[in-house]
């Protein structure tokens, strides 16, 4: 078995007037009878690297799918390691913060039925797995906790484009 390090989570984020949603994704009947046993639930973007790509233009390239553009994306210093038995592998997954601007999700109807943006607390009721969980605390702590996010862990902004 091989231990996979280019994967990564992007939980997206909007500033909204009653605070801080986050973006869930509900697999769809297909995606959860193909790969999980009939077993649905809640999930975040999530991708590989490819070969020679740099991590800001892959979280990019994996929320465009969804139609959203990343304003700003931070490293959210946390990573955890999962088998991931639709691949056979033990995969080492980084964690990462996308604000987006946009409010609808394009979703592809084989992988997702249905999205929600929502509250943190709410978020950490509908994801099962703990690596989930524990990646946004981690990136809540960062675009809550503080006045500012730190500016030394902001891989990308478009501000400075």
């Amino acid at each position: 078995m091989q231990l996979d390090a280019n994967v990564f989570d992007t939980w997206a984020f909007r500033r909204t007037t009653e605070g801080i949603r986050f973006l869930l994704l509900h697999t769809s009947v297909e995606k959860a009878e193909r790969y999980f046993n009939g077993g649905r639930f809640w999930q975040i973007p999530s991708d590989q690297v490819k070969d020679g790509e740099h991590i800001t233009d892959a979280i990019a390239r994996n929320l465009r799918a969804f139609g959203l553009k990343a304003q700003n994306i931070w490293a959210a210093e946390h990573a955890y390691t999962i088998y991931n038995r639709r691949f056979n592998t033990m995969q080492l997954i980084g964690v990462y913060a996308a604000e987006v601007l946009e409010s609808v999700v394009r979703l592809n109807a084989a992988e997702h039925a249905e999205y929600q943006w929502l509250p943190f607390e709410e978020c950490q009721q509908r994801v099962h797995y703990r690596g989930l969980k524990d990646g946004l605390r981690s990136v809540n702590e960062y675009v809550t906790g503080v006045a500012a996010p730190a500016r030394e862990l902001c891989l990308y902004s478009a501000g400075d484009s």
